[in-house]
């Protein structure tokens, strides 16, 4: 296996344990609390689920890790020959198609199989994925320096920071990091149409699809260290990176305190750091010459997930989630039994299509 294949590897491998969360780790962790209720059960359930406002929890860092992996992949793709054939105008497009698609499946899975006018909604998860990779890409294919490509992430944060701290909301000042009280709730009610899912604010709104972009931006860094060879580039300089950024948001956090609904840069460095330290780990037990097999053949159980990310996203939503309340109208072990039966019939499917080569390309 190529030191590219095994790269790929890692991150789909990655991604695939974050997806995994999404199309029903989450919600068995919750039954099995429910199943067995038991302190340590109690502490992982609320983990798997988001912070009340301020504060972070593991749940929290499962969208940032997918939008940070997409970086990685850009950067991936962004160092092969072929990709450097192409036309910068090209490559525009190609990304601004994605953006599209994304933002378009995004409206799609926030309908649901509902589509009343009264559940339109914009913004939504792919949708911010979508926007936030734009930048990373635009950002990789007109600026080649390293530092010039920093110097974007440092000014998108810093906009950012001065919006949420400096910027006078009317009838509300500035620094109030509330839905309400936000730049993030005063720019959503003042620009998007149709419903906000916050109320009064988007938790993928306009303001939150830029500051994410500083997290693509991370992991199109990280991907772009990993393909360069540097003696920099081992898993050991990344973990030791993501310790750095995350005690510098930790730090931060004290006075600007990190909150994902309005995606403070404050969280933006934590989830940074930590989807860094994540990285490391997985390239230390996947990228090796000596990987154990049996760690090699994990990776290689969760890959199939991570490969086709957004068609499980998609599946998970329309065939898997309405499956749920009938499952918890049963016995709880029953319905322990029934969700472990849907993620390894999602898995089957996804594996499926993963050795025939058919993943959801956008």
């Amino acid at each position: 296996m190529s030191g590219t294949s095994r790269r790929l590897l890692s991150v789909d491998a990655l991604r695939g344990l974050d997806m995994l969360v999404i199309i029903g780790l989450d919600a068995l962790v919750h039954a099995m609390a429910r199943a067995w209720p038991i302190p340590s059960l109690a502490w992982l359930s609320n983990q798997f689920t988001h912070a009340e406002w301020a504060g972070v929890h593991a749940y929290d860092l499962v969208f940032p890790l997918f939008i940070f992996l997409s970086g990685v992949s850009l950067a991936i793709v962004d160092a092969r020959p072929s990709s450097a054939a192409m036309s910068r105008r090209r490559r525009l497009a190609g990304a601004a198609r994605r953006m599209l698609i994304l933002v378009l499946l995004g409206i799609v899975y926030n309908f649901g199989w509902d589509w009343s006018w009264d559940r339109l909604r914009f913004p939504s998860v792919l949708g911010l994925i979508g926007v936030s990779y734009f930048i990373a890409a635009a950002t990789l294919i007109l600026l080649r320096g390293w530092k010039a490509r920093i110097g974007v992430g440092l000014a998108i944060a810093g906009t950012v920071a001065a919006l949420h701290l400096a910027y006078p909301v009317p009838e509300h000042g500035a620094g109030l990091l509330t839905a309400e009280g936000s730049v993030n709730g005063y720019l959503d009610r003042l620009l998007l149409p149709g419903r906000l899912h916050g109320g009064s604010y988007d938790p993928e709104g306009l303001l939150g699809m830029l500051s994410a972009a500083t997290i693509a931006l991370a992991g199109a860094g990280a991907g772009a260290v990993m393909v360069s060879g540097h003696r920099y580039s081992g898993p050991a300089a990344l973990g030791l990176a993501g310790l750095v950024i995350l005690a510098t948001g930790i730090a931060i956090g004290a006075v600007y305190p990190p909150i994902k609904a309005i995606w403070t840069v404050s969280f933006d460095l934590i989830a940074i750091g930590c989807c860094l330290f994540l990285l490391a780990a997985a390239r230390r037990l996947f990228d090796g010459e000596g990987t154990n097999a049996m760690v090699r053949r994990l990776g290689e159980v969760l890959a199939p997930i991570g490969a086709n990310a957004i068609l499980a996203y998609m599946l998970a939503r329309f065939l898997i989630y309405p499956l749920y309340p009938p499952l918890a109208a049963l016995s709880p072990l029953a319905e322990v039994a029934g969700l472990c039966a849907l993620i390894v019939i999602q898995w089957i499917l996804l594996r499926w299509l993963f050795v025939r080569g058919w993943t959801l390309r956008v």
